[in-house]
C-alpha cells in the first residue's frame, strides 16, 4: 500500500511538471505567433512602401525625361535664335565707338572688301555683360547680330581660310555664338582636337558629331 502511494504520488509530480512545461511551450509558442503577425505587417508595411517607393520613381524618371526634351527644345530654340550672331574675340576695350557700325566697318577691312563689296549689315552689337575688365585684363567678347545668314557664312568660312587674323597688330578670333550646352558639347572633344593638331591634321567638328 505504500508502494502505491509512492507510485501515485510520482505520477502526480510527473504531471505537474509536464503541465508546466506544457504551459510554457504554450506561452512560447503564442508568443512566437504574436511576433510572426507583427513580422508579417512589417513586410506588408514594406511591401506598400517599396511599391509607393517605385510608383515615385517612375513618376520622378517621368519628370526627368520630360525635362531633359525640353532642356533640349530650349536649347535648339536658343540655338536658332543665335544662328545669326558671331562673337569676335581680341579687340581691345573701347575701338568699336559705335558697335554695330564698327563691327560693319572691322568685317570688311579684315577679311578683305573684295569679299564684301557692299557693307556688312550688322541689327546690333555690343561687349559682353560683364563688368569693364582692368587695362591688364583680357577684353570683352563683341557679340554682334549680323542681318545677312549669306554673310554670317562668309565671315564664319573667311576668318577660318585667313586665320590667324591680325587686327592693327593684335590677333583677333571669330566664333560662332554657340549656347553653353553646345559649347560644353564641344569641349568634350578637346582632347581629341589637340591630339589632331599635334599629329599634323586639321580637323573641325560638323553637328551632329558625338564621342
Amino acid at each position: 500500500k505504500d508502494d502505491l502511494s509512492k507510485v501515485y504520488t510520482l505520477v502526480d509530480t510527473l504531471k505537474k511538471s509536464l503541465e508546466g512545461r506544457l504551459d510554457s511551450i504554450e506561452a512560447r509558442l503564442t508568443t512566437l505567433q504574436t511576433e510572426h503577425s507583427e513580422v508579417r505587417h512589417r513586410l506588408d508595411d514594406m511591401d506598400s512602401a517599396l511599391t509607393s517607393t517605385d510608383a515615385r520613381v517612375s513618376a520622378l524618371e517621368s519628370s526627368c525625361s520630360e525635362l531633359a526634351a525640353a532642356n533640349g527644345l530650349l536649347d535648339d530654340l536658343e540655338g536658332r535664335s543665335r544662328r545669326q550672331n558671331i562673337r569676335i574675340v581680341g579687340l581691345k576695350e573701347g575701338v568699336e565707338g559705335r558697335p554695330a557700325e564698327f563691327v560693319s566697318k572691322f568685317i570688311s577691312e579684315l577679311l578683305g572688301q573684295d569679299n564684301f563689296p557692299k557693307p556688312v549689315k550688322i541689327d546690333r552689337a555690343h561687349r559682353a555683360l560683364r563688368p569693364k575688365p582692368l587695362p591688364n585684363e583680357r577684353p570683352r567678347i563683341i557679340i554682334a547680330r549680323v542681318h545677312n545668314d549669306r554673310d554670317v557664312m562668309n565671315i564664319l568660312r573667311l576668318s577660318r581660310q585667313q586665320a590667324p587674323l591680325m587686327y592693327h597688330g593684335q590677333k583677333v578670333f571669330i566664333f560662332p555664338d554657340y549656347t553653353a550646352e553646345v559649347s560644353a558639347q564641344r569641349q568634350a572633344f578637346n582632347s581629341v582636337r589637340k591630339r589632331l593638331v599635334e599629329a599634323g591634321d586639321r580637323c573641325s567638328l560638323r553637328f551632329p558629331a558625338k564621342l
